[in-house]
């Protein structure tokens, strides 16, 4: 009998296998657990750290230099660089003011993530004798959370990079420094910077400051809150899909996303995204473009071309053919932000600029094209960042349905298209759908046909330049935009097609506006356009701004359309 399996041996080994499975399931779920509470500990932590320090700084500085502070504080980033270069103000006592007035307003916004403790020695060893040749001497510069700086955490809004500082700074920030600027604080972003909303579990939610109960948009959050608050001059952010010029348009402030590889991405963290400037003014946006294009940048990232800021096509005084669209045929913009793009146009008109009317081919193809390029993996990788992470709810959504199996995802989908097919095309496309590589050529392939389809309608208008919407609606409140496709459109276009874009702000919600909304019906009739009717609709008093668009590497030509603009309405 030795060697026989009895019936009761059969079952005595099913139980045990069972058990063996049950323990190990058990394990699992209980390392998962002792993982994810540790990373929350050290989530709160950080934060509780942050707020000491910035209590800190307002202890510090509460009643230093007040008179020099305010005088300080009322400059543009132009006359503040003046003033240092000439020697009629302390850098020192420059950085002091920006960083107490951050403070001060993080206390209320939430936008400000952490404190560059080198500021102050990098404005000390300013050399005086050096200044003028210094474009941006002595000015305080804040930056996007994910921007790496020698010594300090970028999380990203996760807690696993928590005590994981750069080893160095990112080229943006050796760059600044060597132009004279000074990085003095750190700002808010949304989780993986996978949004257009302001949260994320380490830092919480950043807030509008026209409006507290609203969102500032995303992912640049902090950088959009604070420049608005007046807590910095310049600031910069990313934009993958629109997350400089979001915020930029929600905030009332100027935003400008270069072509690809204009400014060095080497030291960014997270997603690839376009880094460029946000301000409170269009000479400052031109300022910080003409400081970074210099030998250092193309010394120390070979990717970036050799393109000095053109000063030739900026400063030019010729009349242009500029196209305009205030709807692209997908997404039907709020009637403040039609309002707005049509005020930019007569503003051009009136100053000798000619405005021809411009068609977005095939809105529906590109949106389709760039989210299967974002979800090309099916947002496994996404997915296995997230694996033992606090999950912010802006992104529960999109993490669920990615987690659904991809045949589900696909019957649910098509149960969908009978009735909504935007929302069809965009649910299954989450899930990355067929993600082998004659499927990425296809892809690839279709994108170069679109991309050409776009440069021909642009040549055969013969244009230099596009304004149009910046975004489908304006700033409402918080979470009303973590269903990004809804949003994307109007600034998800232009990183597909790499052409460089910003932002000019140009009035701000009217009654009229909310009134017009009762003819709102959008062009599907599906739930995303009930979705931005309702959002409008408690929008009143929020900023409006409208974008500038320009060829690939014609950056020159879209921050002179954004200077015509405020200059015109001026």
């Amino acid at each position: 009998m030795s060697g026989l399996i009895t019936p009761y041996g059969i079952r005595s080994a099913k139980a045990a296998g069972f058990g063996v499975f049950a323990l190990c399931g058990v394990s699992v779920l209980f390392f998962k657990w002792k993982k994810k509470s540790m990373l929350k500990k050290k989530a709160l932590e950080v934060k509780q750290k942050l707020m000491l320090a910035i209590q800190r700084q307002l202890e510090q500085f509460q009643n230093e230099e007040a008179d020099e502070k305010e005088r300080i504080l009322v400059m543009d980033a132009v006359s503040l660089i003046a003033a240092a270069q000439n020697g009629n103000i302390d850098p020192v006592i420059a950085l002091k003011a920006y960083m107490y007035k951050a403070c001060s307003a993080t206390k209320n916004l939430n936008c400000v993530t952490g404190i560059i403790e080198t500021a102050e020695n990098v404005a000390v060893r300013l050399d005086a004798s050096q200044a003028k040749q210094c474009l941006l001497y002595g000015l305080p510069v804040s930056l996007k959370e994910s921007i790496e700086t020698k010594g300090m955490d970028s999380t990203i809004g996760l807690a696993q990079f928590i005590d994981s500082p750069a080893k160095d700074d990112a080229v943006l920030v050796k760059v600044l420094k060597h132009c004279g600027a000074v990085p003095f604080v750190k700002t808010n972003l949304s989780q993986m910077m996978f949004s257009f909303e302001s949260s994320n579990p380490i830092f919480g939610a950043t807030v509008n400051p026209h409006n507290l109960k609203f969102t500032p948009g995303g992912s640049s959050s902090g950088e959009g809150a604070l420049i608005a608050a007046g807590g910095s001059l310049l600031g910069f952010g990313t934009d993958t899909g629109g997350s400089i010029r979001c915020p930029a348009h929600m905030c009332g402030v100027y935003g400008f996303k270069p072509s690809l590889n204009r400014i060095s991405e080497k030291g960014l963290k997270g997603l690839p995204g376009r880094i460029g400037p946000i301000a409170r003014d269009m000479d400052t946006i031109v300022l910080a473009m003409r400081a970074l294009l210099c030998p250092l940048m193309f010394e120390l990232d070979v990717d970036v071309p050799p393109l000095p800021f053109n000063e030739k096509v900026f400063g030019s005084t010729r009349k242009l053919r500029i196209g305009y669209y205030v709807d692209d045929g997908y997404n039907e913009p709020a009637p403040s932000i039609k309002r707005g793009v049509i005020m930019a146009k007569e503003a051009l008109e009136k100053v000798g600029h000619i405005l021809v009317p411009f068609t977005v081919p095939r809105p529906a193809d590109a949106m389709r094209l760039f989210f299967a390029e974002i979800f090309s993996d099916g947002y496994e990788g996404c997915r296995n960042i997230l694996k033992y992470e606090q999950i912010d709810p802006i992104l529960q959504r999109t993490y669920m349905i990615s987690k659904l199996p991809e045949k589900l995802r696909w019957i649910i989908s098509a149960l969908m298209g009978l009735k909504w097919s935007r929302i069809a095309q965009s649910f299954y496309l989450y899930g990355g759908g067929d993600k082998s590589v004659l499927r990425l050529r296809k892809l690839q392939a279709e994108a170069y046909a679109y991309k050409q389809d776009f440069h021909n309608a642009w040549l055969n208008e013969k244009l230099d330049a596009v304004v149009c919407p910046p975004f489908v609606v304006a700033a409402g409140p918080l979470r009303c935009l973590e269903n990004t496709p809804v949003v994307m459109g109007y600034t998800g276009l232009y990183n597909f097609l790499n052409f460089p874009a910003g932002i000019v702000p140009v009035t701000k919600v009217e009654q009229s506006d909310i009134d017009a909304l009762r003819n709102y019906r959008g062009h599907y009739g599906d739930p995303w356009d009930k979705h931005i009717k309702k959002t409008s609709e408690l929008s009143l008093g929020m900023p409006v701004g409208v974008q500038c668009v320009a060829l690939p590497f014609q950056d020159e030509m879209s921050l002179r359309v954004m200077k015509e603009v405020q200059s015109a309405l001026s």
